[in-house]
């Protein structure tokens, strides 16, 4: 027999799994699957070049030792430099510091795996830094994924967890080549700014090495949002070093002569 129409029966009814559907609905969970797995959405496409001026504000030469050696190089020459160091980058993996040290000037760079060092004295250092990729300066650094870094690595999606109260895509990446080098860094990228706010780095035995915290996210164009604060911890929770960036120009352009 069917049952009779009550209005007020099928109006608790219809709060009732109202309810039901609320209780199971996390906007949290909603937001997690709205943010990208593929690491290709958190590239910085139109970015060829940028500088900056960039000021230290502190430096812990001891921990920056238990980071690497290769850690203090940058921080021990802003130590010794009048005034704040002109930084230049361009793709692929160039970077130039240019500083003045008493009545001298200097440039530091990092041309891939070649770092050269020439001072208005006359005195000019050559190294080759091996074929180690982890040696490279690239765009990570300022905390920025850029089409070539990816060339070489490979990102591993281990999802979605949130930093400060935002919730960030998170990878694991790693070098392709495993024979030249073995370590990796887990980034948590803001999937709105595409700037990875967190980055933890681990040597090729798999030991926390540093954490990196970028800070003071700005807008440079319309489509481009970078750091302007640069902290690092060693593995300890110590801070290292922290820097500011200040009047970032990008695609300027530069010639590649600048970093040789």
């Amino acid at each position: 027999m069917p049952f009779a129409y009550d209005p007020a029966r099928r109006a608790f009814l219809t709060s009732a799994i109202g309810l039901t559907v609320l209780s199971c609905y996390h906007p949290s969970q909603a937001l997690a699957d709205a943010i990208s797995p593929d690491i290709q959405s958190y590239v910085v496409k139109d970015l060829q070049d940028f500088q900056a001026y960039i000021h230290l504000l502190r430096y812990n030469a001891e921990a920056g030792r238990r980071i690497n050696k290769d850690f203090g190089l940058i921080y021990e020459w802003m130590q010794k430099a009048r005034g704040d160091l002109l930084v230049r980058y361009k793709e692929p993996d160039m970077f130039r510091l240019d500083g003045r040290f008493g009545a001298q000037s200097g440039v530091f760079i990092i041309n891939g795996t070649t770092q050269i060092v020439r001072l208005s004295i006359g005195f000019k250092d050559v190294r080759d830094l091996g074929k180690s990729p982890g040696k490279r300066k690239t765009l990570l650094d300022m905390g920025l994924i850029s089409p070539y870094y990816l060339s070489y690595t490979e990102a591993e999606f281990q999802g979605v967890r949130p930093f400060k109260g935002i919730p960030c895509a998170v990878f694991r990446i790693s070098y392709r080549d495993k024979n030249l080098d073995t370590s990796f860094r887990l980034v948590w990228i803001d999937p709105k700014t595409h700037v990875t706010l967190k980055r933890e780095e681990y040597s090729q035995e798999g030991k926390l090495l540093s954490i990196w915290y970028y800070k003071n996210i700005k807008k440079i164009t319309s489509e481009l949002y970078m750091p302007t604060e640069i902290e690092v911890d060693d593995n300890q929770g110590v801070l290292a070093g922290a820097t500011t960036y200040r009047d970032i120009k990008v695609n300027i352009p530069m010639p590649d002569s600048l970093f040789k």
